[in-house]
């Protein structure tokens, strides 16, 4: 009998030393391609630092994360980065997709950079 009573309470306390994380999983996408995985996108968790990779089919997933309020920062070469506030749940999954659209850069802007880039050149060479 003393032997049922030691493998109940061990249950027991095994149960209360649990760990209580979470895991956040979702999609990465093109917003201006009709929702298209964005490959090898960048998800990271601003508050832990934690970072993975989206997969083939823009899938990611973070698992063992402590319930609270994070930040995910995700961003794609080419693609502005984004941040959106997230809420991690014990024991659950929290789903989201992520859409990020190609960053734009003005003619302009190129045209400084080029001539800033040609103007150290020519006072290196010189």
């Amino acid at each position: 009998m003393k032997q049922y009573i030691y493998l109940v309470a061990f249950f027991i306390s095994a149960f209360g030393f649990a760990q209580n994380t979470g895991t956040i999983q979702g999609n990465l996408q093109d917003l201006e391609a009709n929702n298209a995985p964005l490959i090898f996108g960048k998800i990271s968790i601003k508050e832990t630092g934690a970072e993975v990779l989206s997969d083939e089919n823009g899938h990611f997933a973070i698992n063992d994360i402590k319930a609270g309020e994070y930040t995910l920062v995700y961003s794609f070469v080419g693609y502005e980065t984004k941040e959106t506030k997230i809420q991690v749940t014990n024991n659950k999954s929290t789903y989201v997709t992520l859409q990020l659209a190609a960053s734009t850069i003005s003619l302009d802007d190129l045209v400084s950079a080029l001539a800033s880039n040609n103007s150290k050149s020519n006072t290196v060479n010189n």
